[in-house]
């Protein structure tokens, strides 16, 4: 993108000189920022454009006999991505932790390594990133989200990219999650403990997030009890009164326990108004919804709010959407994979409380098919088989990893098989397997 727009301005006959000059400068700074990034090819691309490519499946490595069936495809996640649209494959949710891109040897292009002082370090990255994430727009289904785990070394860029990919107006939350404590303590400024977890969705007309309980049986601010605890629980008192929008039909008089007349805010007319209409607060009296308190000569008037129902004595759960600061600690996820493999030997895998969380996002499904194309550990088919085992669902994972370091036949596909079939931690305890799933084993080639 860089090299051809550089040509048309040298070519340009409506530029000076000097303007050619400052206008390639501009360009190379944009692009040595990653705002306008190279597509160059990569050596899979060139196979993936000469070749058919294609999943075999390696027989002799399937995991488990009955249940629910999960897959794990070794190779490059374009390769494979790129068999999963051909076969018109979708995906409920889409879990993504790809390298950060730090300059500390965890982001490869084209073969290489991208060290810190690469000028086009971030370039490479978001290149690399678009053409993979262009295809998991793809294989998202409508009502479907995508969650991408990053740091702040490529954060605004990623946000910016899937801005362009997913469009601005399907953006759905940037998720920061605390992933560790008591840490830094040498840091030369400030201790960074925290990454993020950006949130897109397909149609975000489509999209429908489950909501958590309030919390209101613990919930201090509900103090008070009366007659109706084991029905309504506990209550707090709020202010009839009410400055809004003015409306003629809640602004009416009240009249106190000893006859005296009472009005919104002590006048009748705007901005004043209660909360109540007249036949609502007659059913509040009647039901015990409504307290008169007496302060300095004048009455204030109050409704009870309740943990356990509703303000028409209706039992209900009280719901609020999920919050954006989450807490899932890297450490949890290394004590976990280090428990079944018995060797350090991944850094900072995420921990599965996280995966779950996402999942819970889709609560009203049980029937999700998650996947994630950067697998790495193989948190997230570790987590999808640990919340099917505790709410009885029939969600499906797909993973797909690189080989490298032998990662996926050594560590994504070694953890998987251990958790189906059971396995003893790092103490010697022997820990059942989740029996009700198979993993099958694919790899990304290409048809003869």
């Amino acid at each position: 993108m860089k090299d051809s727009l550089i040509e048309k301005i040298k070519h340009a006959d409506s530029f000076t000189d000097d303007e050619k000059k400052a206008l390639i400068q501009r360009l190379e700074v944009a692009s040595k920022s990653g705002l306008i990034y190279e597509a160059k090819e990569e050596a899979i691309e060139k196979k993936l454009a000469s070749k058919k490519p294609d999943l075999k499946e390696i027989k002799k490595r399937k995991v488990g006999t009955t249940g629910i069936a999960h897959r794990l495809i070794e190779g490059d996640n374009l390769h494979g991505l790129t068999c999963l649209k051909n076969k018109n494959e979708s995906f409920d949710i889409i879990y993504i932790d790809p390298p950060y891109n730090t300059g500390n040897k965890d982001f490869k292009y084209n073969d290489h390594y991208v060290d810190l002082d690469d000028d086009y370090r971030h370039s490479k990255w978001i290149s690399f990133m678009a053409k993979r994430l262009e295809i998991a727009h793809q294989l998202l289904k409508n009502d479907g989200a995508i969650f991408i785990s990053i740091d702040d070394a490529e954060h605004a860029r990623l946000k910016l990219l899937c801005d362009e990919i997913f469009g601005s107006q399907n953006f759905v939350a940037n998720l920061v999650r605390k992933n560790k404590s008591g840490s830094g303590h040498d840091s030369k400024q400030i201790a960074v403990e925290y990454d993020y977890v950006l949130c897109y969705a397909k149609q975000i007309e489509n999209l429908t997030f489950s909501k958590e309980d309030a919390g209101a049986e613990n919930d201090p601010k509900y103090k008070h009890k009366d007659e109706h605890i084991k029905h309504r629980g506990k209550f707090y008192l709020r202010d009839l009164d009410y400055k809004g929008s003015y409306s003629p039909s809640l602004d009416y008089a009240i009249t106190a326990p000893d006859g005296t007349e009472m009005w919104s805010g002590g006048a009748l007319g705007k901005p004043n108004t209660w909360r109540w209409g007249k036949e609502k607060f007659q059913w509040g009296i009647e039901n015990d919804y409504i307290v008169f308190k007496k302060q300095k000569d004048k009455w204030k008037v109050y409704i009870k709010q309740y943990q356990f129902v509703d303000n028409k004595n209706k039992k209900r759960q009280r719901l609020i959407p999920h919050r954006a600061l989450i807490e899932f600690s890297n450490s949890t996820g290394s004590s976990e994979l280090k428990n079944i493999l018995n060797q350090d030997i991944f850094s900072y895998p995420k921990p599965t409380a996280l995966i779950e969380f996402v999942l819970d996002l889709f609560a009203h499904k049980k029937s999700l098919h998650l996947l994630d194309f950067f697998a790495g550990s193989g948190t997230s088919l570790h987590a999808t088989m640990l919340k099917n085992k505790a709410d009885g669902g029939q969600r499906q994972c797909t993973l797909i990893t690189n080989n490298e370091n032998k990662i996926c036949e050594e560590v994504t596909y070694q953890r998987g098989k251990k958790v189906i079939e059971g396995y003893k931690n790092k103490n010697g305890k022997s820990i059942k397997g989740l029996e009700n799933n198979i993993l099958q084993y694919y790899i990304a080639s290409f048809k003869a």
